[in-house]
């Protein structure tokens, strides 16, 4: 389920980081934490469990969106200027429909700086509605085109490497990978009648395109993470496609990295919020 937030901004010139999505992440996390405590230790603390032991914060959000020709990227600088008087952010839940109301009124009328200790802009929400659920037609195995509009991220244990490293759609390695992530998310969900044999993924790109975000900039904790923009086509049953949809696609979603749309057949109408 995906909710489209919308915020006022005072208009006046702001600066923001460009690499906001973990302080994007980390309001939304806070609001979670005012919830319930059954609702706050499914989404903040343990998230979802696999019989492996594996955990996922089964949400992600779309990258924070101005009206046109109110924001300028600062030449040579890790910042854009804002000056919009509005903004809005389309935030994506694995969470059944009776969810809807509790979530909204999570976010009804809060207010947030995002950025970091060198700049940040001041935002309140004014709204927030719930997007009509995406169709992917009937029950079965279906092939479904989506587009990413956050990186993708995979990392992959390399030999003669310390840790992970990020790999391109193109490794020979990443259908594999992204197969057995998004079986994983699906079995956290509590089911696990589905087998990699079952899926199909298809990348649609000759040339991936790459993009970096910074995580905790300017800390001791600073990461700077690689993932990749693409068209996809996914063969699976309904009910995975919406798990990937609903929660992102790849590793670090709760971050704001895997949020995908998707594309109509005939690609005139793209769905995603």
């Amino acid at each position: 389920m995906r909710f489209k937030i919308k915020f006022i901004l005072s208009g006046k010139k702001q600066i923001m980081p460009l690499n906001n999505q973990y302080p994007i992440s980390s309001w939304i996390y806070k609001v979670i934490g005012k919830a319930d405590k059954e609702f706050a230790k499914i989404l903040h603390e343990n998230g979802y469990r696999t019989a492996g032991g594996k955990q996922f914060k089964l949400f992600t959000f779309s990258k924070l969106q101005f009206p046109k020709k109110t924001w300028k990227i600062l030449p040579k600088s890790d910042r854009m200027n804002i000056w919009a008087r509005s903004a809005y952010l389309t935030v994506s839940f694995q969470l059944p429909e009776q969810s809807e109301k509790f979530v909204m009124g999570l976010f009804k009328e809060q207010q947030t700086f995002i950025g970091d200790k060198i700049s940040e802009i001041e935002m309140k929400v004014e709204g927030i509605e719930v997007l009509e659920n995406v169709d992917f037609g009937g029950m079965g195995y279906r092939r479904i085109r989506f587009k990413s509009l956050t990186g993708i991220v995979f990392g992959l244990q390399i030999e003669g490497k310390k840790y992970e490293q990020y790999i391109s759609p193109l490794h020979p390695e990443y259908k594999r990978v992204f197969l057995n992530s998004l079986i994983d998310k699906y079995e956290a969900t509590g089911k696990n009648d589905v087998k990699v044999e079952d899926l199909d993924f298809i990348i649609k790109e000759i040339s991936p395109k790459t993009v970096m975000q910074t995580i905790k900039a300017g800390t001791d904790a600073e990461t700077k993470v690689r993932g990749f923009n693409y068209e996809f086509e996914l063969g699976a049953p309904k009910e995975i496609a919406e798990v990937g949809f609903n929660s992102g696609f790849g590793n670090m979603c709760s971050l704001g990295f895997g949020f995908c749309e998707m594309i109509e057949n005939d690609r005139n109408i793209i769905i995603h919020g």
